[in-house]
């Protein structure tokens, strides 16, 4: 087991993590998975996480037609990365193993498992997007950054 600051880095009051998945044979629809990271920050009375993304390689985007009025991607589309997108959002294929690479680099069970698919909005090509409120808190504690949640 991997210790949370290995996989972090204190930049000011932001911490960033990144844990390469590059020489592991992560696969989801053809694409390789090749990384976890987010970043946190404490500023005064306000906590800020962005959320947590796992990047995969993308396929060729150019033949994409986007044909919904919405703002979102198409899901009809067959466009592998649609596919794929998918794959990491409705479907879960990473979520599993997400958990247990959270765990393996130092985070609780309690946080691993706190991990859920972002919005389908957030979800992008090369990009699946996770809400991890608690990893980021734990990434903050990791650095001895604490934030205390004002009770109202």
């Amino acid at each position: 087991m991997t210790n949370i600051k290995n996989v972090t880095k204190l930049d000011g009051k932001n911490v960033e993590l990144l844990i390469d998945l590059s020489a592991h044979n992560f696969v989801i629809n053809n694409c390789k998975v090749t990384a976890v990271e987010m970043t946190a920050e404490v500023d005064g009375d306000e906590f800020y996480c962005g959320d947590l993304a796992v990047l995969w390689t993308a396929a060729d985007d150019s033949n994409y037609v986007d044909n919904t009025s919405l703002l979102l991607r198409d899901t009809n589309d067959t466009n592998d990365n649609t596919a794929t997108m998918g794959a990491f959002y409705w479907d879960g294929e990473f979520t599993d193993t997400l958990v247990e690479l959270l765990e393996e680099n130092g985070f609780s069970a309690a946080a691993a498992n706190d991990v859920a698919t972002s919005e389908w909005g957030m979800q992008d090509v090369g990009r699946a997007s996770y809400d991890a409120n608690m990893i980021a808190e734990e990434m903050l504690a990791a650095h001895n950054i604490k934030f205390v949640e004002e009770a109202y």
